[in-house]
């Protein structure tokens, strides 16, 4: 049998497509493919999260494996999508203190092999722009009630820098690991279809449909609404405000999005994320994903 895995990464178009999956799931099962994704995978007994953050050898697993087993029963492929193999958004699990990213994320992905019952895997991973990836899990992070302020989150991080490359590296490295397809969180839309082709039995691409976006985080007026609200109850539910927050601003409506850090943040993290990209293209066993020349989106 042969084991994919999208592995997000957090804030990169992820649930978009989870759910464009998810409506032709019947579809896939009936073509060979077994499909596996936060809707699966949140939930006893196959709470993936909560299997990973035990660890090994947790008393969960043989229940996990049996009723993986039992739902890929027919299907020659299985495709699993979810983005908290690699680890959380929560402040303390993202970033370790050395500011390693996802540093559980080779261990959590040979747990899941290991569930699968697999040997072998191909990865598929986006990648973001380092300031949008942090302000955009930031946001994440304030919409579940975690946080109020970027700068706790960040815990003396550099905003403009994520190490990509680095985590690539550690994927890559794993015997386990077949080939690891990378692309651009900026070029999804452009790449969907490619995606899809690669993702799916053959044929099957053209028949997903596209649905509107989903999970959006706040915009910087419905923040900006927050924190305001935020300083002064302290006793405030954090969690409904930020609903309210992100019901009452919506992109929909014209508000632009969060952007918290000064201009020379983002111009760095723009020429940080672009050498990333021009040194992940030329590592082994990583394929780079481009949209054709005419729609392209610079770094």
């Amino acid at each position: 049998m042969a084991l994919s895995i999208h592995l997000g990464a957090h804030k990169t178009a992820s649930t978009h497509l989870q759910y464009s999956l998810r409506l032709v799931d019947d579809r896939l099962a009936a073509a060979g493919l077994c499909y596996a994704d936060p809707a699966l995978l949140r939930t006893a007994p196959l709470d993936l999260s909560q299997i990973l953050s035990a660890g090994v050898g947790c008393p969960e697993e043989p229940a996990f494996r049996a009723a993986l087993q039992e739902r890929r029963q027919g299907c020659a492929e299985l495709l699993i999508s979810e983005e908290n193999i690699l680890g959380g958004t929560h402040r303390s699990r993202m970033f370790s203190r050395r500011g390693l990213l996802y540093p559980f994320a080779v261990r959590r992905l040979r747990q899941v092999l290991a569930l699968a019952g697999e040997r072998q895997a191909e990865l598929y991973l986006a990648i973001r722009d380092p300031a949008g990836f942090n302000v955009s899990a930031f946001s994440l992070q304030v919409l579940l009630g975690n946080e109020i302020e970027l700068a706790p989150w960040l815990r003396g991080r550099d905003p403009a820098r994520v190490d990509w490359l680095g985590l690539v590296r550690r994927l890559a490295a794993m015997p386990e690991v077949t080939r690891l397809v990378v692309w651009r969180y900026e070029d999804y839309a452009a790449l969907r279809p490619e995606l899809l082709r690669r993702l799916l039995p053959e044929g099957l691409a053209p028949a997903v449909p596209e649905p509107p976006p989903s999970n959006e985080g706040l915009t910087q007026a419905g923040y900006d609404w927050f924190l305001r609200r935020a300083m002064v109850d302290t006793e405030a539910d954090l969690r409904q405000l930020a609903a309210r927050a992100r019901r009452r601003f919506r992109r929909a409506d014209g508000h632009g999005p969060l952007r918290p850090l000064p201009a020379e943040d983002y111009a760095r993290s723009a020429e940080s994320y672009a050498a990333q990209v021009a040194a992940l293209r030329g590592l082994r066993k990583v394929e780079f994903l481009q949209p054709p020349a005419a729609v392209q989106i610079p770094a």
